[in-house]
């Protein structure tokens, strides 16, 4: 790496981890050699620029949702919902455990979420006697699903046995999961594709890095199928020469070719002779 850059970003680190596994596919060097979106502000720039063994490449890294908006989703949820696992815990009729549920995307900004709690708590604290412990005898008597009044989404709430006293919240996943994937890669690539692509006029080897986090609804291979659907979908949007997958869920992170100039997933192979020029 170039004196005097420092990588301190989390972003950074994930670049140079692909970069670094680049370098060891194909056996050539690699240095990085600046961050020119911190140096270019009046139009977009990549997030890296390397050399690759002879090759000037331009790197930008963005991550990526099982399903449109996910993040913001999540930071809502957690915020609205899950302070009710330690507020009901122990609090609603023994034995067994509760589950409260909601599906994806259903809480909206612009209303008071201390409010729509106090609700929701309400309710559960009225309805969890009527509740029996779920098991095939007593289905469907061991769930209530509404609306509650002053609560602008529908919650389910389900009884279970063991676990006495535990209260868990969750959401429900859409069953066209799978195409929500494939349009929130669309989204990923329509905005950050071109601003990389722009680089291959003036030479550089031009890479996208999508990372994923999401260890519950997310793999390699249903990554790799929802980008090659979305690949389909590009018409003339400029695209990178590659794309990498990165699953930084845990360590040590995995990484996957998902395109390597014309090749795709699960073909893509990367290949030393677009660096030894």
């Amino acid at each position: 790496m170039r004196e005097g850059l420092k990588i301190d970003t989390d972003a950074k680190r994930i670049i140079k981890k692909v970069l670094d596994f680049l370098s060891r596919t194909i056996n050539l060097a690699c240095e990085i050699t600046g961050f020119p979106d911190e140096i270019e502000r009046n139009s977009p720039a990549c997030d890296v620029s390397a050399i690759v063994g002879n090759r000037e490449v331009a790197v930008e890294h963005t991550s990526i949702d099982s399903y449109p908006s996910q993040r913001k989703d999540d930071n809502r949820f957690r915020k609205v919902l899950g302070p009710l696992e330690n507020e009901l815990a122990g609090k609603l009729p023994a034995p067994g455990h509760y589950q409260l549920g909601v599906n994806i995307n259903v809480i909206p900004t612009g209303i008071n979420w201390d409010n729509v709690r106090l609700r929701i708590r309400e309710w559960c604290q009225k309805v969890a006697p009527t509740l029996e412990i779920g098991d095939p005898f007593t289905a469907p008597r061991h769930f209530v699903r509404e609306t509650p009044e002053g609560v602008p989404f529908e919650v389910t709430l389900g009884r279970w046995p063991r676990r006495d006293g535990q209260f868990k919240v969750v959401r429900f996943f859409p069953e066209d999961l799978e195409r929500q994937r494939t349009e929130a890669i669309y989204q990923a690539l329509a905005s950050r594709g071109p601003k990389v692509a722009k680089y291959r006029d003036r030479g550089f080897r031009t890479i996208l890095i999508l990372e994923s986090d999401d260890i519950a609804l997310a793999n390699d291979s249903d990554i790799g199928q929802a980008f090659v659907n979305t690949i389909n979908k590009c018409g003339s949007t400029p695209l990178p020469d590659e794309v990498y997958l990165v699953q930084s869920e845990v360590e040590p992170y995995d990484f996957y070719c998902l395109k390597f100039g014309d090749t795709l997933f699960p073909d893509a192979a990367i290949l030393k002779e677009p660096y030894a020029i």
